[in-house]
């Protein structure tokens, strides 16, 4: 097979390639202030991630898991600019689990036999319940801000079950997303928009975890490196509508 044959067999003509028609060409047409503010989110995402990962003992989870995470909201984005929404709400998910994940053992890594190694071997489970979640963090003892348990439940809870909504498909009815879909990826203005609130709203949910745990961390490398205080600065002007949440934690990191 060609080139062109695997790219219509794969349906990629649909995604990418197709001028007029491409999800990927469409998107960037219509959607010009979000594709800019994704691009704002990954900078600082990946910014303050390197902060940590450059901060944080060797080992900790998350920094052990910045590959993971950085790697599904680019996935994420991906999926979504070329026409498969559902999939891309999905790994949206698994960004948010992760990131949570590197929260929740941040007190159990250092032994051979903590619950991070048990996990990371497959011997031990995650919970997925945002309740226990939330119950986990509220207990840790270097937490930045004085927040209760139902406090985090209440920021962590909607965003889990909103995504939850698209794993199995029931999210295309509950947000009615059925309209205009058919058996090829398509650009459709509604599941994108969905989908980009969604980003915003995990993205903001991090950003509100980093600033209860890992201020001192972030502060601790933002106010060594100057150049890298002035790009938080920045990316937290140009989020400052869309994330405000980014530029509460770059001003309480570097205050």
């Amino acid at each position: 097979m060609n080139r062109i044959e695997y790219e219509q067999a794969f349906d990629w003509d649909w995604s990418d390639t197709y001028r007029s028609e491409s999800a990927r060409g469409q998107a960037l047409k219509h959607r010009p202030m979000q594709s800019r503010v994704l691009a704002r989110v990954c900078e600082g995402d990946s910014l303050m991630n390197f902060a940590l990962w450059s901060s944080l003992p060797q080992g900790h989870p998350v920094g052990e898991l910045w590959l993971e995470t950085q790697t599904d909201l680019h996935g994420a984005i991906y999926l979504a600019y070329g026409g498969y929404f559902r999939q891309a709400f999905v790994i949206l998910r698994t960004w948010f689990e992760l990131t949570i994940a590197g929260l929740y053992f941040a007190n159990h890594y250092e032994q051979p036999n903590s619950r991070y190694r048990q996990w990371r071997a497959g011997s031990r489970q995650a919970p997925a319940s945002m309740p226990m979640v939330a119950t986990s963090l509220a207990s840790h003892a270097d937490k930045s801000l004085g927040v209760s348990a139902d406090v985090i439940r209440q920021r962590l809870e909607p965003v889990y079950s909103r995504l939850s909504h698209h794993v199995h498909g029931q999210g295309l009815d509950v947000y009615d997303l059925q309209n205009g879909r058919d058996n090829v990826p398509r650009f459709l203005a509604r599941s994108f928009d969905l989908w980009w609130t969604g980003v915003i709203e995990v993205f903001a949910t991090i950003c509100y975890l980093y600033r209860l745990f890992y201020t001192n961390e972030l502060g601790t490398y933002l106010l060594n490196s100057k150049p890298e205080l002035r790009r938080a600065r920045s990316v937290g002007r140009s989020l400052r509508s869309a994330v405000p949440e980014f530029s509460v934690l770059v001003h309480a990191a570097s205050a």
